[in-house]
């Protein structure tokens, strides 16, 4: 069974980064989902393992989003994507492509503004928390998140429409 997770464990990984899991629960939940997974071990049809990880993984997921106190709710997760079903293999190759012209996207942002962007993107860390790490306001944080999404939606939108154009 232990080969039948680690065959999957890059899968889970980014089936839990994609639902927004912070990287500080990350290695909780797959310590989670490999014990549930296990407890199963005499019921798994290896050619099913796949699918039973990834129903372990969103109900560990939605488990963690219910039982979020109010205040610690993050307002960027949406449940319906935490419930929305996995890609076919065609839309996850369309989401690396966007997500490595995201990174591309993000690498050509002025410094302070990358800066910030990321803390508050990638490391989910609040405006206010930013504003102090930084010494910036919390008006500058927004405005260079803002002007990180636009920029990066813009980059991204140009790059996929000029590979549509080259097709």
């Amino acid at each position: 069974m232990a080969d039948l997770f680690e065959q999957h464990r890059r899968y889970l990984m980014q089936y839990l980064r994609a639902r927004n899991v912070a990287p500080c629960d990350l290695a909780d939940l797959m310590q989670e989902v490999f014990e549930r997974f296990h407890r199963n071990a005499e019921k798994v049809d290896p050619v099913r393992a796949k699918a039973l990880l990834t129903t372990i993984a969103r109900n560990l997921v939605i488990d963690k989003v219910r039982h979020r106190k109010v205040s610690d709710c993050d307002p960027d997760v949406d449940v319906d994507d935490l419930l929305a079903p996995l890609p076919n293999p065609e839309q996850a190759l369309v989401s690396e492509r966007e997500l490595a012209l995201l990174g591309q996207a993000i690498e050509q942002l002025p410094p302070q503004c990358r800066r910030v962007f990321v803390m508050r993107k990638i490391h989910q860390m609040s405006q206010k928390a930013i504003a102090e790490k930084l010494g910036i306001s919390v008006s500058t944080v927004e405005k260079h998140v803002a002007a990180g999404m636009k920029a990066c939606s813009a980059f991204v939108r140009g790059a996929v429409n000029d590979q549509r154009a080259d097709r």
